[in-house]
């Protein structure tokens, strides 16, 4: 059983490192963007952009992979019913 749980934090712990390297890929590439942007440097603006979009994927690939993402896509939720279908359905009984 412990076991089992320590690989449930492994599993969570490389997730939320994902998540940080993303979120540090695209502020930091968006800090490059608007540095090139504002020297008017075309090219360091470029791959400022670049990175961010990577980072950015990243993230998003992160939040699919979680589950929230495709969840509200899907119309889904993780959460148990509503308060009201669990009211309706003890009224029934």
């Amino acid at each position: 059983m412990e076991r089992r749980s320590w690989k449930f934090f492994e599993r969570i712990e490389s997730l939320i490192v994902v998540l940080m390297r993303s979120l540090t890929l695209a502020i930091g590439g968006a800090v490059v963007a608007l540095i090139g942007a504002m020297f008017g440097l075309s090219s360091v603006k470029n791959i400022g952009g670049s990175i961010a979009g990577l980072g950015a994927v990243g993230i998003f690939g992160w939040m699919f992979v979680t589950g929230d993402l495709a969840g509200a896509l899907l119309g889904r939720s993780r959460q148990g019913p509503s308060v009201e279908k669990q009211q309706e359905h003890e009224s029934r009984k």
